[in-house]
């Protein structure tokens, strides 16, 4: 499903024009970036938990130039899903 596809199904269940269900996504999505890059944890019940976390600094090899490469901290995003969805997903 394609961001448009997935904008025009929330607007037709939600009866909401399509320009405020694009400021409702944008909106959503900006909170939820906005906590984790303040390094806050944000859960949305019933969908899942988006959290930040540290990647230590490490060396890696280069096979091409057969050099070590030393790679930096840096901080990326880690998503569980919830019970229920999970649940959902697994319906047989």
């Amino acid at each position: 499903m394609t961001n448009k596809e997935f904008l025009e199904k929330v607007s037709r269940k939600t009866e909401l024009d399509l320009e405020e269900v694009k400021e409702l996504s944008s909106t959503l999505i900006g909170v939820v970036l906005g906590g984790v890059a303040e390094g806050n944890t944000v859960a949305i019940q019933g969908f899942g938990t988006f959290e930040p976390r540290a990647k230590a600094p490490r060396r890696i090899y280069n096979p091409t130039t057969k050099t070590y490469i030393n790679v930096p901290s840096k901080t990326t995003l880690s998503y569980k899903m919830s019970a229920a969805l999970k649940d959902r997903l697994n319906m047989e």
